[in-house]
Protein backbone atom coordinates (compact mmCIF):
# COMPACT_ATOMS: atom_id res chain seq x y z
CA UNK A 1 0.00 0.00 0.00
CA UNK A 2 1.33 3.45 -0.88
CA UNK A 3 1.75 6.16 1.77
CA UNK A 4 -1.15 8.22 0.38
CA UNK A 5 -3.40 5.16 0.67
CA UNK A 6 -2.29 4.56 4.25
CA UNK A 7 -2.95 8.21 5.13
CA UNK A 8 -6.38 8.02 3.47
CA UNK A 9 -7.19 4.91 5.51
CA UNK A 10 -6.10 6.70 8.68
CA UNK A 11 -8.28 9.68 7.81
CA UNK A 12 -11.23 7.31 7.30
CA UNK A 13 -10.37 5.60 10.64
CA UNK A 14 -9.66 2.26 8.94
CA UNK A 15 -7.55 0.16 11.32
CA UNK A 16 -5.83 -1.59 8.41
CA UNK A 17 -3.71 1.55 8.13
CA UNK A 18 -1.91 0.68 11.36
CA UNK A 19 -1.02 -2.81 10.13
CA UNK A 20 0.19 -1.35 6.82
CA UNK A 21 2.24 1.29 8.62
CA UNK A 22 3.77 -1.41 10.81
CA UNK A 23 4.54 -3.57 7.80
CA UNK A 24 6.06 -0.78 5.74
CA UNK A 25 7.84 1.29 8.41
CA UNK A 26 8.12 -0.94 11.48
CA UNK A 27 11.79 -1.81 10.98
CA UNK A 28 12.63 1.83 10.14
CA UNK A 29 10.99 2.98 13.38
CA UNK A 30 12.58 0.16 15.37
CA UNK A 31 16.05 1.10 14.12
CA UNK A 32 15.64 4.74 15.19
CA UNK A 33 14.39 3.76 18.65
CA UNK A 34 17.06 1.10 19.07
CA UNK A 35 19.80 3.59 18.11
CA UNK A 36 18.64 5.85 20.92
CA UNK A 37 17.72 3.29 23.58
CA UNK A 38 20.06 0.41 22.76
CA UNK A 39 17.42 -1.99 24.10
CA UNK A 40 15.29 -4.26 21.93
CA UNK A 41 12.25 -4.45 24.22
CA UNK A 42 12.14 -0.70 24.78
CA UNK A 43 12.53 -0.06 21.06
CA UNK A 44 9.64 -2.43 20.30
CA UNK A 45 7.52 -0.66 22.90
CA UNK A 46 8.32 2.68 21.29
CA UNK A 47 7.25 1.34 17.90
CA UNK A 48 3.90 0.31 19.39
CA UNK A 49 3.57 3.70 21.11
CA UNK A 50 4.38 5.39 17.80
CA UNK A 51 1.63 3.52 15.99
CA UNK A 52 -0.77 4.55 18.76
CA UNK A 53 0.28 8.19 18.39
CA UNK A 54 -0.15 7.89 14.62
CA UNK A 55 -3.70 6.59 15.10
CA UNK A 56 -4.52 9.36 17.58
CA UNK A 57 -3.07 12.24 15.55
CA UNK A 58 -4.24 11.41 12.01
CA UNK A 59 -6.75 13.03 11.75
CA UNK A 60 -6.62 15.97 12.45
CA UNK A 61 -3.05 16.00 11.15
CA UNK A 62 -2.51 14.97 7.55
CA UNK A 63 1.20 14.27 7.11
CA UNK A 64 2.89 15.20 3.86
CA UNK A 65 5.42 12.39 4.29
CA UNK A 66 4.33 9.39 6.34
CA UNK A 67 7.92 8.19 6.75
CA UNK A 68 9.12 11.55 8.07
CA UNK A 69 6.07 11.85 10.32
CA UNK A 70 6.68 8.40 11.80
CA UNK A 71 10.39 9.19 12.13
CA UNK A 72 9.62 12.28 14.17
CA UNK A 73 7.13 10.44 16.39
CA UNK A 74 9.43 7.46 17.05
CA UNK A 75 12.37 9.71 17.81
CA UNK A 76 10.27 11.69 20.31
CA UNK A 77 8.92 8.49 21.90
CA UNK A 78 12.42 7.06 22.26
CA UNK A 79 13.80 10.30 23.71
CA UNK A 80 10.96 10.44 26.26
CA UNK A 81 11.70 6.85 27.32
CA UNK A 82 15.43 7.57 27.36
CA UNK A 83 15.00 10.63 29.60
CA UNK A 84 12.77 8.64 31.94
CA UNK A 85 15.36 5.88 32.33
CA UNK A 86 18.37 8.15 32.57
CA UNK A 87 17.05 11.09 34.54
CA UNK A 88 19.59 10.77 37.33
CA UNK A 89 22.50 8.95 35.72
CA UNK A 90 24.81 9.38 32.78
CA UNK A 91 24.64 6.96 29.87
CA UNK A 92 27.36 7.01 27.25
CA UNK A 93 25.08 6.46 24.23
CA UNK A 94 22.98 9.54 23.63
CA UNK A 95 25.12 11.74 25.90
CA UNK A 96 28.09 11.05 23.66
CA UNK A 97 26.18 12.24 20.61
CA UNK A 98 24.90 15.31 22.46
CA UNK A 99 28.38 16.06 23.82
CA UNK A 100 29.74 16.01 20.27
CA UNK A 101 27.20 18.61 19.23
CA UNK A 102 27.60 20.66 22.41
CA UNK A 103 30.58 22.49 20.87
CA UNK A 104 28.38 24.12 18.25
CA UNK A 105 24.84 23.88 19.64
CA UNK A 106 23.84 24.70 23.22
CA UNK A 107 21.99 22.06 25.22
CA UNK A 108 18.79 24.11 25.43
CA UNK A 109 18.15 23.05 29.00
CA UNK A 110 17.94 26.66 30.18
CA UNK A 111 14.50 28.26 29.77
CA UNK A 112 16.03 31.43 28.38
CA UNK A 113 17.65 29.45 25.58
CA UNK A 114 14.34 27.91 24.59
CA UNK A 115 13.38 31.26 23.07
CA UNK A 116 16.15 30.72 20.51
CA UNK A 117 15.06 27.20 19.59
CA UNK A 118 13.00 28.13 16.53
CA UNK A 119 15.68 30.45 15.23
CA UNK A 120 18.38 27.82 15.77
CA UNK A 121 16.27 25.13 14.12
CA UNK A 122 15.76 27.32 11.07
CA UNK A 123 19.45 28.13 10.86
CA UNK A 124 20.43 24.45 11.12
CA UNK A 125 17.90 23.48 8.47
CA UNK A 126 19.23 26.19 6.17
CA UNK A 127 22.80 25.02 6.80
CA UNK A 128 21.82 21.41 6.09
CA UNK A 129 20.37 22.62 2.80
CA UNK A 130 23.76 24.01 1.79
CA UNK A 131 25.51 20.66 2.22
CA UNK A 132 25.99 18.08 -0.49
CA UNK A 133 23.41 15.31 -0.11
CA UNK A 134 25.98 12.80 1.17
CA UNK A 135 27.27 15.14 3.88
CA UNK A 136 23.72 16.03 4.91
CA UNK A 137 22.78 12.36 5.19
CA UNK A 138 26.01 11.61 7.06
CA UNK A 139 25.26 14.36 9.61
CA UNK A 140 21.58 13.38 10.01
CA UNK A 141 22.39 9.71 10.43
CA UNK A 142 24.59 10.56 13.41
CA UNK A 143 22.72 13.43 15.04
CA UNK A 144 19.10 12.79 14.12
CA UNK A 145 18.87 9.02 13.67
CA UNK A 146 21.55 8.49 16.37
CA UNK A 147 23.46 5.88 14.39
CA UNK A 148 26.84 4.86 15.76
CA UNK A 149 30.05 5.93 14.05
CA UNK A 150 30.64 2.25 13.32
CA UNK A 151 27.28 1.89 11.53
CA UNK A 152 27.87 5.05 9.52
CA UNK A 153 31.40 3.90 8.62
CA UNK A 154 30.11 0.58 7.35
CA UNK A 155 27.33 2.26 5.35
CA UNK A 156 29.77 4.59 3.58
CA UNK A 157 32.71 2.19 3.35
CA UNK A 158 34.98 4.31 5.55
CA UNK A 159 37.04 3.42 8.57
CA UNK A 160 35.75 4.71 11.90
CA UNK A 161 38.51 7.28 12.26
CA UNK A 162 37.69 8.79 8.84
CA UNK A 163 34.01 8.93 9.77
CA UNK A 164 34.78 10.58 13.11
CA UNK A 165 36.95 13.15 11.34
CA UNK A 166 34.23 13.85 8.79
CA UNK A 167 31.70 14.37 11.60
CA UNK A 168 34.13 16.71 13.36
CA UNK A 169 34.55 18.74 10.17
CA UNK A 170 30.78 18.92 9.72
CA UNK A 171 30.31 20.08 13.32
CA UNK A 172 33.00 22.72 12.82
CA UNK A 173 31.28 23.88 9.61
CA UNK A 174 28.02 24.16 11.51
CA UNK A 175 29.70 26.12 14.29
CA UNK A 176 31.30 28.49 11.77
CA UNK A 177 27.96 28.89 9.96
CA UNK A 178 26.19 29.78 13.19
CA UNK A 179 29.01 32.12 14.30
CA UNK A 180 28.92 34.00 10.99
CA UNK A 181 25.19 34.55 11.38
CA UNK A 182 25.58 35.93 14.87
CA UNK A 183 24.21 33.00 16.79
CA UNK A 184 25.77 33.20 20.23
CA UNK A 185 26.54 29.86 21.84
Amino acid sequence: MEDNDIISCLLMRNEDAIAESQSKYGSYCFQIAHNILNNREDAEECVNDTLNVLWNTVPPTKPVSLKAYLGKIIRNQALIKYRTYHAQKRFCGLELILDELDECIPSGSDIAEEANTNMLTGMINTWLGTLPATDREFFLRRYYLCESVKEISERYGLNQNASAQKLLKLRNKLKDYLDKRGYIL
